[in-house]
């Protein structure tokens, strides 16, 4: 988790700080950040911009590991305990996610054998090209460069891998916009189209662009065995599924979903 923590802070498309040593120079700059780094880590940890580093992911991983971080506490699992009732949209959504029948979202987005664990993270942790289109801003900020996910990484030189990215949690999906890995999609409501669109031949117009989805950035691959495996949805169950996936919002940040 820790070696995760690392790489956000300085990737080009995400904080884009130069190198490590800017990082701990950044935190330095903040003296309260600075007495409670030495304090936990040592006096002379943040001198070392290796040692620094390494002590800033740790501390990220150590945070999202408490309750803190995953306090299980959305409408979703409050429910589940009995503390709330959903509403009858949210409750059809539910229905629709966690069946084989009329969606197939829980394939990657299920855990637990059991839709009822109270503590389901909402993703498999696996991998997976589900044909998503390029967002022509990002490839403007890297060259035109083509995404090619797993395959990317330099210990991964098996070409099935191309286009493959993990499975993230819905877990607060609703306030974490903008969607998929590259941030092509703004509304959540067109990541449900998008699926949908594999199944449903009426589902043809990107209603963020008014123009035809986007052809795949990676098309070799894609995992067609899975998205084509469910029935084509109506609006209504479209906007059921969006109203549950805003139940699985963290209480703390319920009030961003007002307006949405």
């Amino acid at each position: 988790m820790a070696k995760q923590a690392e790489g956000p802070l300085v990737n080009p498309v995400e904080m884009a700080m130069p190198d490590s040593a800017a990082v701990v120079s950044r935190v330095k700059e903040n003296s309260r950040y600075d007495n409670v780094f030495r304090s936990i880590y040592g006096q002379d940890v943040l001198n070392d911009s290796d040692k620094g580093y390494a002590a800033i992911a740790d501390a990220i991983a150590t945070f999202e590991k408490t309750s803190m971080f995953m306090p299980f506490d959305s409408r979703y699992d409050r429910a589940l305990r009995g503390e709330i009732k959903l509403t009858p949209q949210e409750e059809l959504g539910k229905t629709l996610f966690f069946s084989q029948q009329f969606t197939n979202c829980n394939a990657c987005h299920q855990l637990s054998s059991s839709p009822f664990n109270p503590q389901e993270t909402f993703t498999n942790y696996e991998y997976r090209n589900i044909g998503v289109p390029a967002n022509p801003d990002l490839m403007a900020q890297n060259g035109n460069k083509k995404d090619f996910g797993l395959l990317d990484n330099p210990a991964i030189n098996d070409p099935r891998q191309a286009g493959k990215f993990k499975v993230p949690s819905l877990r607060n999906v609703a306030v974490t916009g903008p969607y998929m890995h590259n941030g092509v999609f703004q509304d959540l409501r067109t990541v449900v189209l998008f699926y949908d669109k594999y199944n449903n031949p009426k589902r043809v117009i990107n209603p963020e662009t008014g123009q035809l989805w986007g052809e795949p950035e990676v098309p070799e691959k894609v995992d067609l065995a899975t998205l084509e495996k469910a029935p084509a949805l109506p609006d209504r169950r479209v906007d059921a599924i969006v109203a549950f996936l805003k139940t699985l919002t963290d209480q703390r940040y319920e009030p961003l979903l007002n307006g949405q």
